[in-house]
């Protein structure tokens, strides 16, 4: 989503410079105002500046592994009843990660002015919005700690779907390196070694070895223009990509893919139906929970979707209803979140509808790779066979023809 630069008042007056990204100004505005927040001016930010800038700018280093820990100990220290404020100076004493307590001293600060505790920490870079919405109906029900192990649990189980998803592509990924870096090999200096060689025997070569021996001068010759052009490429497609147009032509892309683009898929469904249920089962209002989604799912595309069900909801159409009309949601999912809308058990249903795909995930995964590993190996196979068929074919030609002498 592009990024915008917003100039603001909050209640006591301060006026603060800050960089959000949204869907386009107007949302933002909306959603800043909603915070009570007097917006002065928002301004787009340049596609080629936000990206320079973001290589540049040094981020605050929090690991989930090290929040989901203060979480823990934030939900057990206020379950023995103490004060806020006095549960963050607690644990600001046991953090060793300097930006981890900068963040959490004025997150202590902000409260300690009168700020509602979710606004302090929606006000930090880097919090994801779920969380600032479960600790606001913590608030609203006076159950902080409930809803912030409830926020655990759900982390912890994004958590082991991506470790999933990423140890199922390591294997892929390291026969991948090892073909291209082979390929390289025998194109850069074994098939270099070859040519004074077949210079020498003077004879017309075959069209196969022309056409190998044409890519490995190519390569040697070039490799300055191909770095650069590749370096460029890969900038202008991370330029491209951080526009509005561009993230979603290339999530599409994505989404056509073969075994790669359900697994993606899968894994945004999965997000989105563990977001809901966190949100519901923590009394957040329907509509809420659908804009918090939206900006908590992390794709434009279902951005998009979960906005046009947000309006249809707004307009009273059912959940599952407005779910089918934008027909980004699987029929599975629709129909168990009309049991759960029926039965007023929706948090529950999605939920259950989680789990499943998170099955799903699982399922798609093994089958993708036991197809992949022999798809890689075959191709490496035929690539080196074709290079040394190249090299040899010369050499059995001249041999050949002094049998025949």
């Amino acid at each position: 989503m592009p990024e915008f630069r917003v100039k603001l008042a909050d209640a006591k007056g301060e006026i603060t410079q800050r960089d959000y990204t949204a869907r386009d100004a107007e949302s933002l505005r909306a959603d800043l105002e909603r915070q009570e927040y007097l917006v002065l001016s928002v301004r787009r930010r340049s596609v080629l500046l936000s990206l320079f800038s973001d290589l540049l700018r040094r981020r605050r280093k929090i690991s989930t592994k090290e929040f989901l820990l203060f979480n823990q100990e934030f939900a057990a220290l206020v379950r023995a009843g103490l004060p806020i404020i006095e549960c963050l100076d607690l644990l600001l004493e046991r953090r060793k990660n300097p930006d981890f307590r900068a963040l959490l001293e004025d997150v202590r600060d902000r409260v300690r002015g009168g700020e509602a505790l979710s606004d302090a920490f929606a006000a930090q870079e880097g919090i994801p919005p779920l969380y600032a919405s479960t600790l606001t109906s913590g608030e609203r029900s006076g159950e902080i700690s409930v809803v912030i192990d409830r926020y655990v649990e759900y982390a912890k189980t994004i958590m082991s779907v991506r470790k999933k998803v990423t140890a199922a592509l390591v294997y892929p990924a390291i026969l991948i390196v090892m073909a291209i870096s082979i390929v390289l090999i025998l194109l850069l200096h074994v098939l270099p070694s070859f040519q004074g060689l077949f210079a020498d025997l003077g004879a017309d070569l075959p069209l196969l070895t022309r056409f190998v021996v044409g890519i490995s001068d190519f390569l040697r010759h070039n490799w300055m223009l191909i770095v650069f052009s590749v370096g460029g490429g890969l900038i202008a497609l991370a330029a491209w990509r951080r526009t509005p147009t561009g993230q979603r032509v290339l999530e599409r892309i994505l989404y056509r893919i073969p075994f790669v683009g359900r697994i993606a898929r899968s894994f945004v469904l999965t997000r989105f139906a563990r977001t809901m249920s966190t949100l519901v089962a923590g009394g957040i209002p329907l509509v809420a929970s659908l804009e918090v989604v939206s900006r908590a799912i992390g794709t434009p595309v279902y951005y998009d979707a979960v906005r046009r069900v947000e309006d249809r909801i707004r307009e009273g159409a059912a959940l599952w209803g407005a779910m089918d009309e934008s027909g980004m949601f699987p029929d599975l999912m629709i129909e168990m979140v009309k049991v759960g809308e029926s039965a007023g058990s929706l948090a529950e249903m999605m939920s259950s509808v989680a789990d499943l795909t998170d099955q799903e995930i699982e399922t798609e995964l093994q089958t993708a790779v036991s197809l992949i590993e022999p798809i890689l190996l075959l191709f490496m196979a035929g690539v080196v066979a074709t290079i040394v068929l190249a090299i040899f074919l010369p050499l059995l030609k001249l041999y050949s023809a002094t049998s025949t002498l």
